[in-house]
This record gives structure tokens, C-alpha cells and sequence, in this order.
């Protein structure tokens, strides 16, 4: 069967494609799985670099987390899922339900675990979930880093309700899948970013407001000034310690900051040294919460499958490859230009 290998991407910034022989049959508690779909993102790149929180990855890991596929057989003792079932699955497949812990980084597909972009693949069943018959392959590929994480930080751990005010920084995956959830909620979104050309997409897609971080460095303000000095009650971080502050004082009081992004998504916000948070007081003053969010557990991933369906939730996607293109997926993906999802069609 044919996989894509990590090799020497740090230099090369291609992913290598072999054979590998084919998989056994699933032993007890496993299942064997067609992957149809998988997608990129920021945390695939960071993997694939080596950048991922210090841990080193091996050359011959199988990268990308996110997945959808077909059932081929099940091992004994698998009862919930059956040959034929439409499956995905989270990447940390520990996290079933419950409160996260650490140690549940152990096992993670693409990181310390061969990942999805691969023509067939033998998981863990437990965490495999049916898809419902209205989210295709390629729709339910975004949704296991981008879609959950959104999900965990709005809906989850977040608690938004209607009538209430979301920002959220930048407009990569997380970012538009925080937009589409709050809306969903009947949330007011203000998103943030670089260019007016996104913001004005993003208002296409259902955003209320934007601004532009660039020509409104100091951009807490024009959210105080949109809320009519109010401040919004979530705030999405999904670009890393140097907007921490300035998450801070878009807050009304009570507000939440959501920290999702250990790196920044752009040059020219990136600290070559970290900078003091000199507004953190106002966790304090303004009796706010600094939360990290850690993509979402399985009975998550139930809850954002049931709710997508019944709402009639589409993920935004941004371009479908084939198999054979992904190192030109991935050179899209880095380029910055993209609003929604990349996704890959395997087979």
C-alpha cells in the first residue's frame, strides 16, 4: 500500500511517498480502516519541522491527524463499529471522555503514532465514532484538530450563548470553525487579521465584524469600541503569547481568553524573545480566565458531529487534493493565503 513518509522534510519540505506491505488483520479491540480523507494543519507542519513542543519525530512516521474512511474488518471484542461503517476518530484516541491529562499525549496519531496519510491504517476501535450520512469524507477530515479544538473553546469549555460576543484571532482552521460554531450559537464574531481582502471573506462566511491587526496594531481598542466599551466574553488565542495582553483587554469582565496557539501564524507577530504581559492584571480586575484548550475528547467529537448534522453545519474548505499532489497541498498550506480547510482525497 502506498504512505507518504516524514523523511527529510525539515530540509527539503517534501514529504517522501513509499510502499509499505500490506496490514495484517486487526487483532482484538482494533480495527482496520480505509482512509478516504485527511487534512493539513498548523500541527502537521510543526510535526512534520520538528517543532512540535521539542518532541522529535521519526523519519519514517506517517504524518497528518485528521481522517475519515471506511471499516474493512474489526477485531474481537469490537461491537459499536462494523465492517462498512463510515468512521472517524480524534487524534489523542485516549481521550475518550472525562477531564484531559498529560500522560494521553503518549498515543497520538501522526505524532508518536503513524497518522492518516496512508492508504489503509489499524486503530485502536474504541475511539472510533459513525459518521452521520450528511458529512462527507472530505467535510469530516477537517474537523479532528481545527473543528474540535473550535468546539472545545467555544462550545465545551467556552459555553458561549446567544446574544454573546466572540473574537477570535487570525482566520486559519481553528479560527473559522470558532466563527461557525459561535454563529451557530447565535454569538456575535469579530475576527482579527492581516489583510482586508480575508476579513472581508470571512464576512462572507457569516463573521460580523473584522479588524485589521496590521492597521490596528493596538486592535483591543477597536474591539472595546464595537462592544461599546464593553469587551467580548470569549476570546480566542489561536496566535500565541504575543497577543495575550491584548486578548486580556478585549474582555468584558467575567470574560474567558481561550489560549489555543502555541506559535504565531505570522512573521511579523512571532517574538524572537517573549515579552512580559504587563496587562495580566486584569485576570484580576476584571475576574477573567486564561484557559488552554487542548483539541476535545471523544464524547467532544460525539457532541460536534450530532449538533453539525442537525444544524446543517458545512466545514469551510479551501482547496481538495489528490493523493498524488500533497506536497503541493502542503506548499499551499504554508503559503498562507488559504480561509478554511486543505484537505487531501486518498483514495
Amino acid at each position: 500500500m502506498k504512505a507518504y513518509e516524514i523523511q527529510d522534510f525539515a530540509q527539503t519540505g517534501k514529504l517522501r511517498l513509499v510502499d509499505r506491505p500490506l496490514l495484517p488483520p486487526p487483532g482484538p479491540g482494533q480495527a482496520l480502516v480505509r482512509i478516504r480523507a485527511t487534512g493539513l494543519n498548523a500541527r502537521d507542519l510543526s510535526i512534520m519541522r520538528g517543532l512540535q513542543f521539542g518532541q522529535t519525530v521519526a523519519p519514517t512516521r506517517i504524518p497528518l491527524s485528521d481522517n475519515a474512511g471506511d471499516v474493512i474488518a474489526v477485531g474481537d471484542g469490537v461491537t459499536h463499529v462494523k465492517p462498512g461503517d463510515r468512521v472517524t476518530m480524534t487524534h489523542y484516541w485516549r481521550w475518550l471522555d472525562g477531564n484531559w491529562d498529560v500522560s494521553m499525549r503518549a498515543e497520538d496519531f501522526a505524532q508518536t503514532l503513524d497518522g492518516f496519510l496512508v492508504e489503509q491504517a489499524i486503530v485502536p476501535a474504541a475511539p472510533l465514532i459513525r459518521l452521520p450520512d450528511s458529512i462527507s469524507y472530505e467535510e469530516a477530515a477537517t474537523l479532528q484538530s481545527a473543528g474540535l479544538t473550535a468546539w472545545n473553546a467555544v462550545v465545551e469549555s467556552g459555553g458561549v450563548k446567544a446574544g454573546q460576543t466572540v473574537v477570535t484571532t487570525g482566520t486559519g482552521g481553528v479560527s473559522v470553525f470558532c466563527m461557525q460554531w459561535a454563529k451557530m450559537l447565535g454569538a456575535r464574531v469579530i475576527v482579527t487579521s492581516s489583510s482586508d481582502d480575508k476579513i472581508a471573506r470571512m464576512k462572507a462566511l457569516g463573521a460580523d465584524d473584522g479588524i485589521n491587526y496590521r492597521t490596528t496594531p493596538l486592535w483591543a481598542k477597536a474591539v472595546m469600541d464595537l462592544t461599546g466599551g464593553r469587551g467580548a466574553e470569549i476570546v480566542v488565542n489561536n496566535v500565541g503569547m504575543s497577543e495575550v495582553d491584548q486578548c486580556l483587554e478585549s474582555c468584558v469582565s467575567g470574560g474567558r481568553v481561550m489560549y489555543v496557539g502555541a506559535n504565531a501564524v505570522a512573521p511579523d507577530r512571532k517574538d524572537p524573545v517573549p515579552k512580559p504581559l504587563t496587562r495580566l492584571p486584569l485576570l484580576i480586575i476584571r475576574d477573567l480566565t486564561l484557559k488552554g484548550v487542548i483539541v476535545g475528547s471523544r464524547a467532544m467529537f460525539v457532541n460536534l458531529l450530532t449538533q453539525m448534522a442537525a444544524h446543517k453545519v458545512k466545514p469551510v474548505i479551501d482547496r481538495i487534493y489528490d493523493f498524488g499532489q500533497v506536497n503541493d497541498a502542503i506548499a499551499y498550506m504554508a503559503g498562507g493565503d488559504k480561509i478554511g480547510k486543505v484537505i487531501i482525497r486518498v483514495q
